[in-house]
């Protein structure tokens, strides 16, 4: 961007910007230990906040994808940020994570000094923010400054533009509507049946592949395109990772990621052998995760019990208190009697 280039005017706007942004007494982030810096007491920005105000300076070349991903503990949204190409007003190129973040750290380091009205901490804070965006991308920090800023980016969506990543384009995704999002929970909670096809599936395909390590990407996609010839709704990937770990074991690490191993061992099973095992399967996940859901409601109902005690007891102390209070002018005028 400009503001890499160093250029006059681009200065002046992140000047204009850092100004407005001292004015209104910007939040710092509390004293924290640096190791980049090698210093047991670092005062920075706070990210957050800094985040947003250097956002209007990015956002005229670069705007953000949000996808929503599954995850073990639900969705999440994963922002991909792009950078309009120049000589093509509907394309932007892809840039990851670390390439944003540097840029946004580039920016950072030219923040001028805070003015002298400022607080002596705001003006430590600009000096050790400078400091750290130094480092770039390996400072955790500055990736935080470079999320913020990415999350008030404009959509490319609504720009109308199209990604390329590796040099292919990416078709827009479709807006994320109240609609979609309901579509999407639903296709979330996965049929006993569903579940139970998949079980059987991996325990077929683990009869019939050799032994050795087995990508659990490739399985997963394997999987997908045989439910898709099958015309049934392939389980969600974590779910499917759970199923194959109670066939295959545990996933292994390796260099180029993880994988399940077939040992050499292996007997072929019969397809009713494969059906029981499923049905096995599916019920030990289901009970699991209802012993989870009962623990947790034992839980709260316990803390509700002991915050509803606690309260009486207070209560009770109080009436006793008030009780107990004696009456100092009938005190004194038995005693002159």
């Amino acid at each position: 961007m400009a503001a890499a280039e160093g250029s006059s005017s681009t200065v002046a706007v992140l000047a204009t910007l850092a100004f407005a942004y001292y004015s209104n007494r910007p939040r710092l982030a509390g004293p924290t230990r640096s190791n980049l810096l090698r210093r047991p007491e670092v005062q920075t920005l706070d990210a957050a906040g800094l985040g947003r105000a250097l956002a209007p300076l990015f956002a005229s070349e670069y705007v953000q994808r949000v996808t929503v991903a599954e995850c073990d503990v639900g969705t999440i949204d994963r922002r991909t940020v792009a950078r309009r190409t120049a000589t093509d007003p509907t394309r932007a190129d892809h840039l990851s994570a670390d390439e944003f973040a540097a840029r946004v750290a580039l920016v950072v380091t030219h923040l001028p000094d805070a003015p002298p009205s400022a607080a002596l901490g705001v003006a430590r804070a600009v000096r050790d923010s400078r400091h750290l965006a130094a480092f770039g991308a390996r400072s955790p920090w500055v990736r935080e400054v470079a999320r913020s800023t990415a999350a008030e980016l404009p959509s490319l969506d609504n720009a109308g533009l199209t990604l390329y990543r590796n040099g292919e384009s990416e078709a827009p995704a479709a807006p994320w509507t109240p609609d979609r999002r309901r579509e999407y929970d639903r296709a979330r909670r996965v049929p006993r049946d569903a579940s139970t096809l998949a079980a059987e599936w991996v325990a077929a395909w683990r009869d019939q592949v050799s032994p050795g390590a087995h990508p659990v990407t490739a399985v997963y996609r394997a999987y997908v395109a045989s439910a898709e010839r099958a015309s049934a709704t392939p389980v969600g990937r974590n779910h499917f990772y759970r199923l194959a770990e109670e066939v295959c074991g545990p996933r292994k690490r390796r260099a180029s990621g993880p994988v399940f191993v077939v040992s050499q061992e292996v007997t072929p099973m019969d397809r009713k052998q494969r059906r029981d095992l499923a049905a096995v399967i599916v019920d030990r996940l289901t009970e699991e995760w209802r012993g989870h859901a009962l623990d947790g409601l034992a839980d709260l109902v316990a803390e509700r019990q002991a915050a509803t005690a606690t309260n009486s007891a207070v209560a009770s102390s109080a009436i006793s208190g008030a009780a107990n209070v004696v009456d100092l002018a009938a005190h004194r005028a038995g005693r002159a009697a």
